[in-house]
């Protein structure tokens, strides 16, 4: 009989520097231990999420401590280590710099000695595993390594209701090319399978989840923070994720990713598939996290709009625009795929007639000026339904 895929739980209640560093190493030790999968010599690449410039405190990106203790365990077992990440917006070394500083990196690649990869090169790499995507363009550092770790954040996405391990290795696109997959992509399904596509391009190694501090409500920049002092490590993003999502009361069938993945035989359907180590996962569900509105109006296919006529624009959300908030930094414009977004007098201004609802806008915004309406009307009709509801 083969073996379950392993999942580790592992409580850690704050981001105190050596707790941190214990609770990883508890993590990677309960599913076989550092060694098992890095060797002396090699060079190992760390993927955060790093979605935006946030303070640590905001819970948008992953905490640096995390980083640490990662980049910390594998260089003392012999591995060369080096941060690698797209944020949003151009991928361009003051982009990289201000994000890495911002988001509390670049003390924390001192402190522990690692690399941060400034190399804005990119290459082609051929994906035969791809059912959407057989050609993809990825950060050449990730392709220049020999391991790949995963480091996302457990947060809930207004679009894709949850973000977690195989979502974020969206990250190994550069820059602004996220933005077409966006524009080319409108149905939810097809995104989905094209996040799956990247993840498999650049498939990682090793995943280790920072759910110390979680985000609910709308991720995943502009959410609450939510205590939750948990990690979790697997060698599996897609076992990882189900565990997570299911620990914070998502049904994995509603997400998106896992839904996809299921129909593409990459996800398990259920937890008993897994072999969970460390705490035990019924005993650490969150009933009450907050989720994003899920309905299956909100992800109509954005390229029939003209068939729905006003249906589609008295149901679908849309992006609300806080004007009081705005600092007039124009990255929601920049990162808008339809560029329906025009800065005038320092001010955004919107044709929503164009819209495709990818919510970039949302997620990028830095003042969280930005949030996702849904109409009276929609929230009637739906009996404000939500996922875990």
């Amino acid at each position: 009989m083969k073996a379950l895929n392993q999942v580790s739980i592992v409580k850690c209640e704050n981001y105190e520097r050596e707790r941190v560093v214990e609770a990883v190493k508890k993590s990677f030790d309960l599913i076989g231990g550092i060694g098992k999968f890095i060797k002396p010599g090699m060079k190992v690449a760390l993927k955060p999420n790093l979605l935006t410039r946030k303070s640590p405190e905001s819970a948008a990106a992953i905490h640096p401590e995390v980083v640490y203790a990662v980049g910390k365990l594998v260089k003392e077992a012999g591995a060369d280590v080096k941060v690698v990440e797209s944020p949003g917006g151009p991928y361009s070394v003051a982009m990289l710099k201000a994000v890495y500083s911002g988001c509390g990196i670049t003390q924390i690649a001192q402190d522990a000695e690692i690399e941060l990869n400034y190399d804005t090169s990119i290459i082609d790499v051929d994906n035969p595993k791809g059912l959407y995507l057989k050609k993809i363009t990825v950060l050449k550092p990730l392709t220049e390594a020999d391991f790949i770790i995963d480091l996302p954040k457990l947060k809930t996405h207004g679009q894709m209701l949850y973000t977690g391990a195989v979502k974020n290795m969206f990250g190994a696109i550069p820059g602004t090319q996220k933005a077409e997959y966006h524009l080319r992509m409108h149905h939810y399904k097809d995104f989905a399978n094209t996040l799956i596509d990247i993840f498999l391009s650049v498939k990682p190694g090793l995943v280790l989840m920072d759910g110390i501090t979680a985000m609910e409500g709308m991720g995943p920049s502009n959410g609450t923070p939510r205590d939750l002092g948990l990690i979790f490590a697997s060698d599996n993003a897609f076992d990882l994720d189900l565990v997570a999502s299911t620990l914070i009361n998502i049904k994995p069938e509603h997400i998106p990713v896992l839904n996809q993945g299921m129909e593409r035989g990459l996800c398990k359907t259920d937890v008993d598939q897994i072999k969970i180590v460390g705490e035990d996962l019924k005993s650490q569900i969150v009933y009450d996290f907050e989720t994003p509105p899920y309905d299956s109006l909100n992800r109509l296919d954005f390229t029939q709009k003209s068939i729905f006529g006003k249906a589609f624009k008295i149901f679908t959300p849309k992006p609300r625009f806080h004007l009081d908030q705005c600092i007039g930094c124009g990255i929601c414009a920049r990162s808008c795929p339809p560029k329906v977004i025009k800065m005038e007098n320092k001010l955004p201004q919107v044709n929503l007639d164009n819209c495709i609802r990818c919510f970039c806008c949302q997620e990028l915004c830095p003042e969280g000026a930005i949030d996702i309406k849904r109409s009276i009307l929609a929230g009637q009709f739906l009996n404000g339904k939500k996922v875990n509801r």
